[in-house]
């Protein structure tokens, strides 16, 4: 073990974090009252350990960056291979060694609508180049996006997020950008009419809701756009490369958008990338004159460790069928979660498509639980899926998502990878947790007992000082 792998050991396992210390001390508060307080030190596939070699199920993967799992060996390999390449790396004046290879093989995957790649740095920095290029194109400020869209936290992505509570004491945000209902074609019809709309940007299957966008809706919105003047943003971010059951979900609705943004599958979970494809038409109007090269460049973007995650990534899950994969694993995903949602009436729907799946919930008709699900709304109406959340995590060791603000729901990304035996860990265990949250333990113990124990424990952490004292 080399010196610095050591150093890196002692920390792992350590109780004093310097995260807590240096980064975000109030976030890792809100996990330690939530009984979410524990400190991993290996990962593996699907699974998370922690110190003593208790294993978690990570069905929210890294925001679904780690669809292959984590540290796949595969794409381990490739990163050692290219740094004993000693490659040219960040030239500038150069093209890059190995984003060709990926453009192409991104391209190959799209199909042929798409002609050039511009790569970024993750799926923020994707949006905002995107909505620059629109603007660039169309000379013109406004933008569309759906209600409960979720584009990123920078600046411009933010601006088109169809949550209202994201945006929070930063408006005024970009101007100008406009909200419209999802599948609502005459909204979105009256909005373009205007003729001011440089871009409509959406993701076929959202991120945060997981509410499916209707491949009728969307076609008819590319014909709408081209009408108009507008460019057509496919945010695939989270859908793409395989995990809704398709290379690229807006593909498969027959929907040939002028842009569309790639991400977190792409990185392997290891080096962050993001890659945004345009039709050629784009690309001249975007790179029209002979200095327009610079028209948009980014430090980072194109270097050899983000090209050959990607490399590797797009070529295991080729190796695997990632699409069929997908769609198979979704199937028996999906008829778990339906078959809850008929035996449970907490359950108000399941929306989502393929590894990509989130539950609803409502009142219960049991007096018992409705009456602590109003009070915990009364405080905050995603308070029943935080106790679903935090039960899930302490009691079955599964890790979900709270997927956004208001919303009382949980959501799953499972990893590809992800066997028969951990989807029946994850159902098995969901069902557990409804269990006990209509029995006597109740959901606002559930939530609670975090809180309780921290309490509890700071109390007799000071007894201790007191006695050691004396």
């Amino acid at each position: 073990m080399s010196e610095f792998q050591q150093r890196i050991e002692e920390y792992l396992n350590s109780s004093d974090h310097l995260s807590r210390k240096h980064i975000h001390p109030r976030l890792l508060k809100m996990f330690e009252l939530g009984g979410m307080s524990v400190a991993f030190t290996r990962a593996q596939g699907p699974y998370l350990f922690d110190k003593d070699g208790n294993k978690w199920l990570d069905f929210l993967a890294g925001g679904g960056v780690y669809f292959l799992g984590r540290n796949h060996p595969q794409i381990h390999q490739a990163l050692i291979d290219v740094l004993g390449l000693n490659l040219p790396n960040l030239a500038v004046v150069n093209a890059s060694a190995l984003g060709g290879m990926l453009a192409g093989k991104l391209l190959e995957l799209a199909g042929p609508h798409f002609g050039k790649v511009v790569f970024a740095n993750a799926g923020s920095e994707s949006t905002e180049v995107a909505l620059r290029f629109c603007r660039q194109i169309t000379r013109r400020r406004r933008f569309l996006y759906v209600d409960g869209a979720f584009h990123g936290r920078s600046y411009g992505a933010i601006s088109v997020c169809g949550f209202a509570q994201m945006r929070t004491n930063i408006e005024p945000a970009m101007p100008v950008c406009t909200p419209v209902p999802a599948n609502d074609i005459e909204a979105l019809r009256r909005e373009l009419k205007y003729g001011d709309v440089a871009g409509f940007i959406f993701e076929p299957v959202q991120g945060m809701t997981c509410r499916v966008l209707e491949p009728a809706y969307l076609r008819e919105a590319e014909n709408l756009c081209r009408q108009h003047g507008t460019i057509m943003i496919a945010d695939e971010v989270q859908t793409g490369l395989g995990r809704t059951g398709s290379w690229f979900a807006t593909a498969a609705m027959g929907v040939r958008p002028g842009i569309m943004t790639v991400s977190k599958t792409l990185s392997g979970g290891q080096v962050p990338v993001g890659a945004v494809l345009v039709s050629e038409e784009v690309y001249e109007q975007v790179y029209s004159g002979f200095s327009s090269g610079l028209v948009y460049f980014s430090t980072f973007a194109e270097n050899n460790l983000a090209m050959a995650a990607g490399l590797a990534t797009i070529q295991c899950l080729e190796e695997m069928d990632a699409p069929n994969l997908a769609r198979e694993k979704g199937a028996v995903l999906r008829r778990g979660l339906d078959d809850l949602a008929a035996r449970y009436d907490i359950v108000d729907r399941i929306e989502g498509s393929g590894l990509m799946q989130t539950m609803y919930f409502k009142d219960s008709a049991s007096a018992l639980l409705r009456t602590q699900q109003q009070a915990m709304k009364a405080v905050d109406s995603s308070a029943f899926a935080a106790a679903v959340h935090v039960d899930l995590f302490s009691r079955q060791r599964i890790v979900a998502q709270l997927p956004g603000p208001g919303l009382d729901a949980i959501k799953v990304l499972p990893p590809l990878i992800s066997t028969d035996d951990d989807l029946a860990w994850f159902l098995n265990g969901l069902e557990d947790t409804l269990v006990e949250l209509y029995g006597r333990r109740g959901p606002v113990v559930a939530v609670g007992q975090g809180v309780v124990q921290n309490t509890v424990g700071k109390a007799l952490a000071g007894l201790r000082a007191a006695r050691a004292d004396a």
